[in-house]
């Protein structure tokens, strides 16, 4: 008798997630979301990174359905903002939002995906003050921390160093960037990154906080984390108060995994209709 009510226990379960799971959320029938299946996924072909080394921005990977990842977001308390696109998105704001010394402090999630399959190319979140007045800097430094916290340290000069070949000095961004082209497989998408990232001859790393490397780009500062050979890059950065307004900038994550995102690239568009040889 109580196996027989611990097994209709387990199917009354089994069905209850099932009904779950089932119900449609509203952001299925959303424009520029409803094209796409909560259930997809995609299965990775790099057996060098397994999925539980991949970053993670507000717990969202590269490679996830946007739709689910979505729902996520609002489950966590995001505020959805605009979808850009219409029915041909690419990309879905979120906002969280929170008291801070008599303002608010906005947490801004974006997320940039496949127009056709919806999986996730890019993520970024950046914090902004609405009191434009007030100092970012303590939240720069907070935030920083808790980077480090979640992610390890970032790369230090003494990394930074080894990879571009130069042994003291600031390192120019061209010189790094050959120096791992002649060490190391540099993915041709993250070749890329870094030939955007190198806007002038004053790009370059520099020693930052703690010895950790930073980026001079442009009126961009900013501390990388890195994973298997730069296949992974996560990056944050800020805005250098000599050169620019630093709350304008906001502090921003930006995370990239580029194997992942040439294999979403590579699954085009599902729906094309075949050529016609006569």
């Amino acid at each position: 008798m109580a196996k027989r009510l611990a097994l209709i226990s387990c199917l009354l379960t089994a069905l209850a997630t099932n009904s779950v799971w089932a119900q449609s959320h509203p952001f299925e029938t959303l424009r520029g979301l409803e094209r796409f299946d909560k259930s997809n996924t995609l299965t990775m072909h790099n057996a060098n990174q397994p999925t539980d080394t991949l970053l993670s921005i507000k717990g969202v990977k590269i490679g996830d359905n946007v739709l689910q990842q979505a729902i996520q977001l609002a489950d966590q308390g995001g505020k959805l903002g605009r979808i850009r696109g219409g029915t041909r998105s690419d990309k879905i704001k979120f906002s969280f939002y929170q008291p801070y010394e008599g303002t608010r402090l906005e947490q801004k999630v974006e997320l940039y995906f496949d127009k056709y399959n919806g999986f996730i190319q890019q993520v970024t979140a950046t914090y902004f003050l609405q009191d434009a007045y007030l100092s970012i800097v303590p939240i720069r430094e907070q935030s920083l921390s808790a980077a480090v916290k979640k992610f390890g340290e970032p790369m230090t000069m003494e990394q930074a160093y080894d990879y571009s070949g130069q042994k003291d000095g600031e390192i120019g961004l061209d010189q790094f960037v050959k120096g791992l082209q002649v060490h190391n497989k540099l993915h041709p998408l993250a070749l890329e990154y870094f030939k955007k990232r190198n806007v002038s001859r004053s790009s370059k790393w520099v020693k930052g906080e703690q010895d950790y490397a930073l980026m001079h780009s442009g009126f961009d500062r900013c501390y990388l984390w890195h994973s298997n050979t730069f296949s992974q890059i996560l990056t944050f950065c800020f805005f250098d108060k000599a050169g620019a307004n630093p709350n304008s900038r906001g502090i921003e994550l930006d995370l990239h995994d580029f194997p992942i995102n040439q294999q979403v690239i590579e699954l085009g568009n599902p729906h094309v209709k075949p050529d016609i040889s006569l």
